[in-house]
């Protein structure tokens, strides 16, 4: 475990501490962005019937958002944090929730039909883009038909000195290494953007 994992254990334990099963637990501004983004994110094409994972799930709002708006596909999550995912599990006991990354996962099987990932890199210091990347291509590698994530943007007009802000262009040049069919949001958040990576001929 990197120094990066310890410190966003530590600040996600704190904040889980703090403001208990709420949005603020995941540092989000509002309820209204998080929802948000879960619906840029699903509209990568998921259908009933397909099976998704969660990298970074926090307490698996995703979940409560797709049971009430896209049911029927199957989630599982994974998360960094200890305390996040025994409260997700105790909020959703029927449903595969870990405490993993998504580097602990056998990277040889394809089980997901979709790989997410909403607001995980945003605390990264040591090699910020490295880690983007490094993540990204692992969710790749375990998905059917593609990986949906988010970031926030260099080209946001107003930054916060201790938040990493991803260069959309260097994230697709690097995502042209992996898929040439791929999507870029810019377009639903002044300072954030989505990403979707689709395995060839399946957008």
């Amino acid at each position: 475990m990197d120094i990066d994992d310890r410190r966003n254990i530590h600040l996600y334990q704190s904040l889980l501490t703090k403001h208990g099963d709420s949005y603020k637990a995941l540092d989000w501004g509002s309820r209204e962005s998080q929802i948000r983004r879960f619906e840029v994110l699903t509209d990568i094409g998921m259908i009933a019937g397909d099976h998704i994972l969660d990298v970074g799930c926090g307490l698996a709002d995703l979940n409560a958002w797709l049971i009430e708006n896209k049911p029927g596909i199957k989630y599982s999550g994974i998360d960094l944090t200890p305390n996040m995912t025994k409260k997700a599990k105790a909020r959703f006991p029927d449903t595969s929730i870990e405490n993993k990354t998504v580097f602990d996962l056998d990277t040889t099987i394809e089980i997901y039909d979709y790989v997410v990932a909403s607001g995980i890199f945003v605390f990264r210091k040591d090699g910020p883009e490295r880690y983007l990347c490094s993540t990204v291509q692992k969710m790749f590698e375990i998905c059917k038909k593609g990986v949906a994530f988010n970031s926030l943007s260099s080209w946001a007009k107003m930054k916060s000195s201790n938040e990493y802000y991803a260069d959309p262009l260097r994230v697709i040049e690097f995502s042209k290494n992996l898929t040439s069919t791929f999507v870029l949001r810019h377009d639903y958040h002044v300072g954030d953007f989505t990403v979707f990576l689709y395995k060839e001929g399946l957008s």
